[in-house]
């Protein structure tokens, strides 16, 4: 991906998962349980320091009830070019 660095794109979806988190009233431990993750892997994640493979983005969708587009709200629109997603339609 040429316009976003690696890290800055884990910082992203750390930060959109955080606020769909609270957006559902969940905690840290109550995500975890609906992924089968323990608490401290989705603090690493939502610290940024843990990479969302795709098959972590759909269960965290679904766990968060957003769409991919609502995942990487942020991300250059490179990212979503490469993804073939049209962040203004989804």
């Amino acid at each position: 991906m040429g316009g976003v660095d690696q890290e800055e794109l884990d910082a992203l979806v750390a930060g959109n998962v955080r606020a769909a988190r609270a957006r559902l009233k969940l905690r840290q431990e109550d995500l975890a349980d609906e992924l089968g993750w323990s608490r401290p892997v989705v603090g690493t994640l939502e610290n940024g320091n843990r990479r969302v493979t795709l098959a972590d983005a759909v269960a965290l969708c679904r766990a968060l009830q957003i769409s991919l587009p609502d995942l990487l709200a942020g991300a250059p629109a490179d990212v979503f070019e490469s993804l073939g997603i049209d962040r203004h339609k989804a």
